[in-house]
């Protein structure tokens, strides 16, 4: 149990590293005429499995690496610039600043679970 509890803290914290590098793309691209933003699946998912696999939506898109990325979906879009950019720079600077909470909560969780292995040890001789 507790070896999945690190493996699961583990897990969460390389997919919000991920998570960042989808909201950093949507805000490289925020003045690509015609750009749709795009957001993470949740984590939860990820776990049980039913990640959804990146896809190619255009012919001169590079096809995504065989590894682990965080899988991601189109954005719930409210408006669009004239050009056709959905990228909104106050919510995805809002994301990045929850995920980033959410990097260092996790951080300190898998820290405070080393530091209990580490009191249960003992002090080595």
């Amino acid at each position: 149990m507790t070896q999945d509890l690190m493996s699961i803290a583990a897990s969460r914290i390389d997919y919000l590293a991920q998570t960042q590098n989808v909201l950093a793309q949507n805000i490289a691209n925020i003045d690509t005429p015609g750009y749709s933003p795009r957001t993470p699946i949740r984590f939860a998912d990820m776990l049980d499995g039913s990640q959804v696999s990146m896809s190619l939506t255009h012919p001169d898109d590079i096809a995504p690496a065989a590894d682990n990325t965080v899988g991601s979906e189109d954005a719930t879009v409210a408006e669009r610039a004239p050009d056709g950019n959905a990228v909104s720079l106050d919510q995805e600077l809002a994301a990045v600043a929850r995920t980033q909470i959410n990097q260092q909560y996790a951080v300190n969780i898998y820290k405070s679970y080393l530091g209990m292995f580490n009191t249960a040890l003992g002090p080595s001789i």
